[in-house]
């Protein structure tokens, strides 16, 4: 990829090594005794930096197993990082801890979210693990790791609604000062990028449900198809096609989401003209195929009921 042009990752790590960001964290542990993270809006992101945000013993043990991971959890992250959310979003995990993500945007984006949480609003009680026993032995932890596990859970963090609360609308409030660094760098990142390739990709993204040709891009933004694939791949790191597949395939993800929607017409909804082809592009991307996609969001709902 060009050093000239940031990608949404960059966008992502630059906002969080930002001194302000730094900073305000560092104040409310000090102040709090509760980690606040900053995690990236976009899922394939997001997985690079899941492992680092579970500070609660409890949801660190449950999540570095031999069974990667809880899917409850990854159910609750999943409500959690709505890339549509405009406000805060809190979830009651099934151990009984609340979780909360607000949202950092610049107009209709959402580039990152802020973290916190994973303590309980009420005082855990003996009786009410053996709900979330059950839940552990589905994943197929042993009687002893989750008598080991009970332990943990026992030690989790307890705050009073109103406290919890109150915490969450300071965060809200400097999100907002976030997103003012967040329009800084992405006028940043917009103007390091050529007004050609700026332009097609608004083209493509008002059109991916569309047949894309390189030959109507190019002649959209007013240069040869030759000189757009050249600037276009330094810009950028990729392809035009490889950008019109990634997008479509988040897209898609979206889409699959729903449990009523047909891989096939989620295929056709994003633009592909095939359904062998959506296979090829969404395995080469997300790791998995569509309906094994499918199939792990509804074992994580399973797992959570």
């Amino acid at each position: 990829m060009n050093a000239s042009h940031p990608s949404e990752d960059q966008i992502y790590q630059k906002l969080a090594n930002s001194p302000l960001f730094q900073t305000y964290r560092t104040a409310f542990t000090n102040a709090t005794g509760m980690a606040l993270f900053m995690v990236p809006a976009d899922e394939e992101f997001r997985s690079n930096h899941r492992e680092t945000t579970f500070t609660n013993s409890f949801c660190r043990a449950v999540n570095g197993g031999l069974n990667s991971g809880c899917e409850a959890c990854v159910r609750a992250n999943r409500c959690l990082f709505n890339p549509s959310a405009d406000r805060p979003e809190t979830t009651r995990c099934f151990a009984g801890m609340r979780e909360t993500s607000i949202p950092i945007r610049a107009a209709d984006q959402t580039v990152a979210f802020l973290r916190t949480g994973q303590v309980f609003t009420e005082k855990p009680s003996a009786d009410s693990f053996s709900k979330i026993r059950d839940a552990l032995q589905k994943t197929g932890e042993t009687k002893q790791d989750v008598e080991s596990l009970r332990e943990k859970w026992e030690e989790g963090r307890v705050l009073s609604t109103e406290e919890y609360e109150g915490l969450i609308t300071i965060l809200a409030a400097f999100a907002l000062q976030l997103s003012d660094v967040l329009n800084r760098l992405l006028i940043e990142d917009a103007n390091s990028e050529p007004d050609v390739v700026v332009r097609a990709k608004r083209f493509v993204n008002a059109n991916l449900e569309e047949k894309i040709r390189l030959e109507e891009v190019a002649q959209h933004v007013g240069v040869s198809s030759f000189y757009f694939c050249k600037v276009f791949k330094q810009a950028t790191g990729m392809t035009l096609t490889e950008y019109v597949n990634r997008r479509r395939v988040e897209w898609a993800k979206r889409l699959l989401l729903n449990p009523q929607a047909r891989v096939t017409e989620v295929a056709f909804d994003v633009g592909y003209q095939s359904l062998s082809q959506f296979n090829r592009s969404f395995l080469k991307y997300v790791g998995i195929s569509p309906t094994r996609f499918r199939e792990k969001k509804a074992e994580v709902e399973d797992v959570a009921a």
